[in-house]
């Protein structure tokens, strides 16, 4: 029973600083002047990697995964259509044209394929391709490995306390955004 719990506390724990590094990624440093802040579009200019994979299929960037991602779920779900890209913009914090232009680099690369919905031509469908579900397996399997080696050799305690500091750290990035905002208004 003790297994189960501690692995159920991993895997919690996984998903926790995941989402905590992919906050710290979507903060928009260049609202203060720093689009340079060393947090770019991925973790590396390769994305995660497996140190054995010669298929370099987790050649991606994190929010291009979390638009495949989504994507899937969306599909699994019956839905399609291109009505989900606003909400993608949102959750990413990006714009239209980034979100185009990620669309067409996962198109290129024969993940994705994009067409007119019949029925509303104003709409583009989105689906992934068997290459792209097989990419996002990949990058799942290996972003698991990554983020369960840092679990692992940071211990829980501190894998917590990173968490807690990139919270911190992201409220406070938001807090002086805001203060900047408010200034800038008042001037």
């Amino acid at each position: 029973m003790e297994k189960d719990t501690t692995e159920k506390t991993s895997v919690d724990l996984k998903a926790e600083l995941l989402h905590a590094l992919f906050v710290l990624r979507s903060l928009n440093f260049h609202k203060f002047g720093h689009a340079k802040f060393g947090i770019g579009g991925g973790f590396g200019r390769r994305g995660f990697e497996h140190p054995h994979s010669h298929l370099h299929r987790s050649d991606l960037n994190m929010p291009s995964f979390a638009l495949l991602k989504q994507l899937q779920i969306r599909e699994e779900k019956g839905e399609s259509g291109g009505a989900w890209l606003s909400e993608m913009r949102e959750y990413l914090q990006v714009s239209k044209a980034a979100v185009s232009q990620m669309l067409g680099a996962l198109e290129k690369r024969g993940l994705i394929t994009r067409e007119p919905d019949p029925e509303n031509r104003r709409t583009i469908i989105v689906k992934l391709t068997d290459e792209g579900r097989k990419t996002i397996e990949h990058f799942e399997r290996s972003f698991d490995h990554h983020i369960g080696m840092m679990v692992e050799r940071f211990g829980e305690k501190d894998t917590r306390e990173i968490i807690r500091i990139i919270y911190k750290f992201a409220d406070i990035m938001e807090e002086l955004h805001n203060e900047a905002a408010e200034e800038k208004e008042g001037n």
